[in-house]
């Protein structure tokens, strides 16, 4: 009787607690993909107005991070792949050197040693958010309503649960003639944030996930973006011919 108790005890607590877990590591996405052709390569990440939220059969799902902390995410994921990341050259003004000051920004862009031009690449990052679970089995696992089971084993019940797909989307340019040239658009969801919660809360991401599990989910789907770049040959030198 004390064990049964004790089991039912756990699942009422579990199931008013909610948690989240993340799957597959960054360091499993980098290694299958060959990136000796993108070493020492110069890119700019940006992105200011980056789509954060997605919205399902009424349920609304926000990222946690901000548009700054979802391109420096992007940053150190692209640093991991070898590119040198770097500030984009603002050729239209002059150099805060140029005036006397000191730059107050904590990276200084590399494109001063090629005076003010822009080399390399920029990615615009246009949407990273929670899908709501829309990637599996191609409809929303959370918007299903889901709710407690009934488990005979456990003599009590289980919390419900689902799963987000990470979506990042964003457009590859090339830098000729210090202009911003259009590679193509790309996307990617294969970060995954799984959540077990209560049936009421099944559907409040930003109560159920946690921020660490969004920001490792974040890498693997830009490297899965990146990785697809690579696929498509899209970092390969275009010189000044057209796209």
């Amino acid at each position: 009787m004390n064990a049964i108790k004790t089991i039912i005890l756990f699942f009422s607590v579990f199931s008013i607690l909610a948690c989240s877990t993340t799957t597959p590591d960054m360091n499993q996405i980098i290694e299958t993909v060959d990136r000796s052709s993108i070493q020492g390569v110069q890119l700019v990440i940006g992105g200011d107005d980056i789509q954060l939220t997605s919205q399902t059969s009424g349920s609304i799902f926000t990222l946690h991070q901000n548009a700054g902390e979802v391109r420096h995410v992007a940053e150190l994921v692209a640093q991991r792949y070898g590119f040198v990341v770097v500030e984009e050259k603002d050729f239209s003004e002059l150099d805060e050197d140029e005036l006397g000051g000191s730059p107050n920004k904590e990276k200084i862009s590399e494109t001063n040693e090629q005076g003010d031009v822009n080399t390399g690449f920029y990615i615009n990052i246009l949407t990273a958010m929670p899908d709501g679970g829309a990637c599996l089995e191609g409809f929303s696992s959370v918007a299903k309503n889901l709710s407690f089971t009934a488990s005979v084993l456990t003599i009590g019940i289980v919390p419900a649960s689902a799963e987000h797909c990470i979506i990042v989307k964003a457009a590859l340019y090339q830098y000729q003639d210090n202009q911003r040239v259009l590679v193509d658009e790309f996307s990617a969801n294969l970060g995954r944030v799984g959540i077990y919660a209560g049936a009421n809360k099944i559907d409040n991401y930003q109560f159920n996930v946690k921020k660490r599990d969004e920001v490792r989910s974040l890498e693997v789907s830009f490297g899965d973006l990146l990785n697809a770049m690579l696929a498509e040959d899209a970092f390969e030198r275009k010189g000044n011919d057209p796209f």
